[in-house]
């Protein structure tokens, strides 16, 4: 038999024989999708392979730890949630809090972060360009250098081919290692 864990991120509850003893109840997600979805909202957890939110399974279950004691029926045997309660308390594990993209953070945060991001981004590519820039004229102006001595009978035909080949790669390969890699 399978030990039903709780789905809660960090949360290291296991339904066992003795868990009731304990205290502690495990609970299955509701059936109705909208209660349902108000309960993985509030889990904030996502799903590193969907590259989303992350959604429950048929018998996953959360324990009840993660909600209020004003959450539960227990006018009968059997304690039982409270229809359409959201569980509301869940400490997100420390190796989570410190992580500067955690979907903890309130959606005006992250738009921040993002704008943030973006600006960077920006910058980014205008020093880039800037950079190109002064790369071509570095390049025009050592061609017409090897154009002028070449004129003045002071380097060869070869000589010239082979400083322009050598220039024009030496170019290429500053690009690649500066911004390409």
């Amino acid at each position: 038999i399978m030990v039903k864990c709780c789905s809660a991120i960090g949360c290291a509850s296991r339904c066992l024989p003795n868990s009731k003893l304990k205290g502690l109840t495990f609970h299955v997600f509701p059936t109705d999708e909208n209660v349902k979805r108000k309960w993985v909202l509030a889990m904030k957890r996502l799903d590193v392979n969907a590259a989303g939110i992350w959604e429950p399974k048929k018998g996953d279950v959360l324990c009840s730890r993660h909600f209020k004691k004003t959450d539960f029926d227990r006018s009968t045997p059997n304690i039982k949630l409270k229809p359409g309660v959201i569980p509301s308390i869940f400490d997100p594990p420390s190796h989570l809090q410190e992580h500067s993209y955690s979907v903890m953070d309130s959606p005006k945060k992250l738009k921040h972060k993002l704008d943030h991001v973006i600006s960077e981004l920006e910058d980014t590519k205008k020093s880039l360009r800037n950079v190109l820039d002064r790369e071509k004229r570095f390049q025009k102006s050592l061609r017409k250098t090897i154009r002028e001595l070449k004129d003045e009978c002071l380097i060869s035909q070869e000589t010239a081919n082979r400083l322009e080949a050598f220039c024009w790669e030496c170019c290429q390969e500053s690009i690649k290692r500066d911004y390409i890699s």
